[in-house]
């Protein structure tokens, strides 16, 4: 196994734009926020409920975007997501079988 290392010159990582980076590669920045259970009721589920098994941003939206796609829906729909409360869907967590799972559900404009 061949090591490299690379060197990174100062002037050269400040010059790192996240939009020119995403720009190349033809992606899209997505930057869904999270939501309290109060501004949650302004808007109507998306999906179904998800379950992660970290309540961090790269979890969140990998396994949001695999259940969107798989229901046909897009990340463009999703204004927000909000991590449920322990005592928050019963019987989605006793269909799982892990009650203290972490449950995300997905919200979009009305």
């Amino acid at each position: 196994m061949v090591t490299k290392k690379l060197r990174v010159k100062k002037s050269e990582a400040e010059e790192l734009n996240m939009a020119k980076i995403a720009q190349g590669l033809g992606a899209k920045i997505v930057n869904i926020p999270e939501m309290s259970k109060e501004e949650s009721a302004d808007y109507i589920p998306v999906g179904s409920l998800v379950m992660v098994p970290e309540a961090d941003k790269p979890s969140i939206y990998y396994f949001g975007s695999r259940m969107l796609e798989r229901e046909q829906k897009s990340l463009d729909q999703v204004v927000g997501y909000r991590v449920l409360g322990q005592d928050e869907e019963p019987e989605f967590r006793k269909q799982l079988g892990y009650k203290s799972a972490i449950v995300v559900r997905y919200y979009g404009n009305k």
